[in-house]
């Protein structure tokens, strides 16, 4: 049994109206986002990064941040005990996520259980690991874009722990951007192995078949619109579920990405197959983690 992030949200769990932290905007565009998160029945406020020892008072459930306005500075890495290498990037900030590394008198930023990156620049899919967050929205974007990972998000939040449920056939959902490739392995698997299938086409659209269907095993894609694989698994751990999923990761880039170091990787059953994938393989890599998710 896996129980998550209790040190964010211990005192406001069940609480109706998430709180929604923002840094870093343009006076006109904080006012603008302020107006319709209010509007949408959440709370909204505006902060800012402290660099004092003062220990930064504001906590959030969910944390803007625009790395527009941020300062050339190095990015401390999620989990480290002390700084990472310098990341000379222009409007790259200092973040510090671990409560290791906020204790050093250091940057101290909002605590927030999910981080959406803002920004009107690319921004590497490493940054966005080493920041932690579980989403990057690019500049200018529609307003209903960010309403739909707050609506989800805000589903994580609130949901109870409930516990997985004992159906005989396991229950594997297909996670890719292809339509086609998403409809295709989940008419091999129900065809070879009879599992009880579902297909998303997004990572918010997985986040909610996780919450509505409660799936033993997750066979996603990793690069996708909306929000990556591994982002799926972040927004998963940092919520507690009764029983966290397995996961099959589908893709040619895995030898390159890979974060066995991210704390929302340990203990949780993560199997690799390289795209193109041979089916046999497949198979055998849902098959395996399915029986590690039930020792």
């Amino acid at each position: 049994m896996h129980t998550r992030g209790k040190a964010v949200m211990s005192d406001r769990r069940g609480c109706p109206k998430p709180r929604v932290l923002i840094i870093g905007q343009q006076e006109s565009f904080e006012h603008i986002l302020t107006t319709n998160i209010q509007n949408w029945g959440y709370e909204a406020r505006i902060v800012s990064a402290s660099t004092t020892t003062q220990e930064n008072e504001a906590e959030g459930d969910i944390l803007l941040f625009d790395l527009d306005k941020a300062h050339d500075t190095s990015i401390v890495t999620e989990g480290a005990q002390t700084p990472a290498k310098e990341i000379r990037a222009p409007s790259y900030p200092s973040y510090l996520v671990a409560d290791e590394v906020r204790k050093k008198n250091r940057l101290q930023l909002p605590r927030a259980r999910f981080t959406i990156v803002l920004s009107s620049q690319s921004v590497s899919r490493s940054t966005l690991e080493q920041i932690g967050a579980v989403a990057l929205l690019q500049k200018p974007f529609e307003m209903g874009r960010l309403q739909r990972y707050l609506r989800v998000l805000q589903r994580l939040l609130l949901e109870p722990a409930i516990t997985q449920p004992l159906d005989e056939k396991r229950r594997i959902l297909v996670v890719d951007d292809d339509i086609a490739i998403a409809n295709a392995v989940q008419q091999c698997l129900i065809f070879e192995s009879g599992y009880e299938v579902a297909v998303a086409y997004d990572g918010l659209a997985a986040l909610e078949q996780c919450l509505d269907w409660r799936p033993d095993c997750i066979v996603t894609d990793l690069i996708m619109p909306w929000m990556n694989g591994y982002q799926v698994m972040r927004c998963l751990n940092a919520v507690s579920l009764q029983t966290m999923p397995a996961f099959v990761i589908m893709s040619a880039l895995n030898q390159f990405e890979v974060p066995w170091n991210r704390s929302y990787m340990r203990g949780n059953v993560v199997e690799y197959v390289d795209k193109p994938f041979n089916v046999d393989r497949l198979l055998s890599a849902i098959k395996q983690a399915c029986i590690m998710h039930s020792a």
